[in-house]
């Protein structure tokens, strides 16, 4: 059993921990971080974890193996070196940081110290992504000539403050909290990026925040991509993977649509997973038995590279080449 803190106690922090709480084998949350702990006196009743607002004494405490970050997202960077520096497992909520060198400089902090480091991709965890990347890798579909997707929802209209609500915390719209999702996948789809070119802006908010933001993409691979993230919309999600000998689409999270070369598509529904739960238990795995976690990190460096780098073409109208 894992012995885990959890630092930032907001929506998603909770959702983290009621998905393992007395349910899991193999991780255990035994002390909840937060700035203000009177603010979650009911949630601690609840769970009976204990609460601090210290970090630092949490990190000290030899009993505890590993740390959650699900802080916001500036300050991911921070709370991982800090964690490495400590001698604890690491696993970080999306995205990783916003900019590629702090996304650097905390996975060098965790490798000079010798410490594990996951990143909380759960849609890898998907029972319908799972079919698509066993198609792709037994060569099933073929070469991978593009990937497209969309992550849209009304979280713009719901998110009015706090810092899920500023443009310095989620540049590019909803590509933070949505739109790496999918990129994520894209990313496992058809390889790293060549080319990018972006567009970001604010059409129904009254605010300073973009609400519709599409990416296009170039691979190295040759596969081309287009990502949409709408902040002002119904929910949404979809991935769909085209290759030479047919594709595979997911339509929602839990159907999954197949169509080979000449032949008549067929429907797949997947019964519901916690995909949180398989998340923080895969990651156990990783601290415990030093099994491979799905989302590699140079796969999560270069996500937050070309995150950084939306912002950098919606702003400047250019294509960005990527090395």
């Amino acid at each position: 059993m894992l012995k885990t803190a959890i630092y930032g106690l907001g929506n998603w922090g909770q959702t983290l921990i009621n998905s393992v709480h007395n349910k899991s084998d193999k991780i255990q949350i035994v002390q909840m971080i937060t700035r203000d702990p009177s603010k979650y006196t009911e949630f601690t009743e609840k769970t009976g974890i204990p609460i601090s607002d210290n970090y630092e004494a949490t990190l000290q405490n030899d009993a505890i193996e590993a740390v959650i970050i699900a802080t916001g997202h500036s300050a991911h960077g921070q709370h991982v070196e800090q964690a490495a520096s400590a001698g604890k497992h690491i696993f970080c909520e999306k995205p990783f940081t916003l900019t590629k060198k702090s996304a650097l400089s905390a996975t060098e902090a965790c490798e000079k110290a010798g410490v594990k480091l996951a990143v909380a991709f759960n849609r890898r965890f998907q029972p319908a992504l799972l079919k698509i990347r066993e198609l792709i890798d037994k060569g099933e579909l073929g070469t991978i000539l593009h990937v497209e997707g969309a992550h849209s929802g009304h979280a713009g209209y719901d998110q009015r403050e706090g810092w899920r609500s500023t443009r310095e915390e989620n540049p590019a719209g909803v590509m933070c909290g949505k739109g790496v999702h999918v990129l994520d996948l894209m990313l496992m789809a058809a390889g790293h990026v060549k080319t990018l070119r972006a567009s970001s802006e604010t059409r129904i908010l009254d605010s300073d925040r973009d609400d519709c933001t599409s990416i296009n993409l170039r691979f190295k691979s040759g596969a081309t991509g287009n990502l949409s993230c709408i902040a002002v919309t119904a929910n949404y999600w979809r991935f769909h993977v085209a290759g030479s000998k047919g594709w595979a689409e997911m339509r929602g999270e839990s159907t999954l649509a197949t169509c080979r070369l000449r032949e008549n598509p067929e429907i797949t529904e997947f019964d519901y997973v916690d995909i949180e739960k398989a998340e923080l238990e895969a990651f156990a795995d990783l601290v415990q038995m030093d099994t491979d976690f799905p989302v590699s990190i140079k796969d999560v460096i270069h996500g937050v590279e070309i995150l950084e780098n939306t912002v950098k073409a919606a702003t400047t109208g250019k294509i960005i080449d990527f090395d």
